[in-house]
């Protein structure tokens, strides 16, 4: 995982060098990091391996686009109804506890999908796959704001995003090589070994968060005393530059479920994830119709807009940080995404040209989700922010649901997936506008440089 030289605005009373702030993030980026990152990548090549699996597995089990795109989505139904009572059990039993159960019962789960043989088993083990796996990503977050100010969350959040894409750049062509080489072996297809292969590292992994991990910065053994009372002045002075009140415990969490703002900042990510999710789970069909047929080609061909996307989700998350601005790289970001999603939509050319016009509005998108992330865990504080945080996410998590089940059923409809890519463009379109008149300006505030 490739980092970036980050820079840490300190004064205002703190006794400590700029020097020391870098080294301290530093170390503690290099520690949580590279793990939390392990465990992402597994997590959503979990959710989208369907995607590759469908060219195999459709024509077996007999279902229809809708189907698919139902069993795809549903997922995302169980994962949104549960989010919140998990990620209020992080904030109170830890992160390495939390993060180490959800783990072990998704890996588990997704082995379990190389048996079905009917739709209603699929969509039965996709929702419970979901209901395993709620509340990891805003868990995560959650997490991440204990220990990072928010002028970093931007950099920090792209760095761990960066996972989603890493996913289908690099596990997609291991699952096309599955598929392709080990149908036959034991009886069982190619997509039956891709679930089993694909699910048994998520447990190992779910073991080393539970031994590497710290729940809170005052527990971690790998920091010192001088450096914990670093790290808690510096995040006390962020969190003041903010005019945070914790609140009264189930005050605050109300206050953020009734909170309207707290669904603007849900729309904001739900919108980017609309094309991050139709990419996913459809992507490899749209090149299988493009004419490549082989499942290692079509997986290598997906590198292309998926390298893009990862660039966007990098430079647009830099670049926001860097000039300590939310709401125009969001809203610039969307309105790029919607233009050249609604172009491929209609390109009828050639290949190359197709997967870079989808790759820009990878770009476009990926840059949306990276900012709309930093958000939250800026806006929302103390003792709202584990349910809040949930709520954002979990009704961001419902475009899961709403993406492919919206490209599955024009697609049964018109043959084709044009019509619920101009929708999706549409829904960016909007958000882009949410973002610039409605969002308050406490929502995109981000800590200012003390010099």
């Amino acid at each position: 995982m490739k980092t970036q030289t980050l820079s840490y605005p300190v004064g205002g009373g703190l006794a400590v060098s700029p020097d020391a702030a870098q080294e301290l993030f530093r170390k503690v980026l290099w520690r949580l990091l590279p793990i939390l990152f392990v465990a992402y990548f597994f997590s959503f090549l979990d959710r989208v391996n369907i995607g590759y699996a469908k060219l195999q597995m459709q024509p077996l089990l007999g279902i229809t686009e809708t189907q698919y795109g139902l069993a795809a989505g549903i997922f995302f139904l169980g994962y949104a109804l549960f989010e919140i009572p998990s990620n209020l059990l992080l904030d109170k039993i830890g992160a390495r506890k939390t993060l180490t159960r959800i783990m072990v019962l998704w890996g588990i789960t997704s082995a379990m999908t190389m048996f079905v043989t009917t739709a209603s088993q699929l969509y039965v083990l996709r929702f419970l796959l979901g209901v395993f796996e709620a509340g990891f990503f805003p868990g995560v977050i959650l997490y991440l704001s204990y220990w990072f100010p928010s002028y970093l969350r931007g950099r920090v959040t792209s760095i761990l995003l960066l996972a989603t894409l890493t996913a289908p750049i690099l596990g997609g062509p291991v699952s096309g090589l599955i598929m392709q080489n080990m149908g036959g072996i034991n009886g069982w297809a190619g997509w039956q070994w891709m679930f089993l292969l694909e699910a048994l590292p998520i447990i190992l992994v779910g073991v080393v968060c539970f031994l590497c991990l710290s729940d809170k910065p005052e527990g971690a053994s790998w920091l010192s005393a001088g450096e914990q009372q670093l790290h808690e002045q510096i995040m006390r002075k962020d969190r003041e530059s903010h005019g945070h009140d914790d609140g009264h415990g189930r005050d605050a969490i109300l206050s953020a479920l009734i909170d309207p703002r707290v669904y603007l900042l849900a729309l904001l990510a739900f919108s980017a994830y609309c094309g991050s999710y139709a990419f996913n789970f459809w992507l490899p069909t749209m090149i299988q119709q493009m004419g490549i047929k082989d499942v290692s080609q079509i997986a290598l061909y997906a590198v292309i807009p998926f390298s893009m996307a990862a660039m966007g989700m990098l430079l647009v998350g830099r670049s926001s940080d860097l000039r300590r601005e939310r709401r125009w790289h969001y809203a610039l970001s969307m309105l790029f995404a919607a233009v050249m999603l609604t172009v491929a939509s209609q390109w009828q050319g050639s290949l190359l040209t197709s997967l870079l016009l989808l790759g820009l509005a990878g770009f476009g998108f990926s840059g949306g989700v990276t900012v709309a992330w930093s958000l939250p865990a800026t806006y929302l504080k103390g003792k709202a922010a584990p349910a809040g945080i949930a709520m954002v996410s979990s009704l961001a998590t419902l475009s899961g649901f709403a993406a492919p089940w919206l490209i599955g059923y024009t697609r049964d409809l018109t043959g084709s997936s044009s019509a619920g890519l101009i929708t999706i463009g549409g829904v960016m379109l909007l958000s882009a506008l949410v973002m610039i008149f409605l969002v308050p300006q406490s929502a995109v505030h981000v800590g200012a440089r003390e010099d």
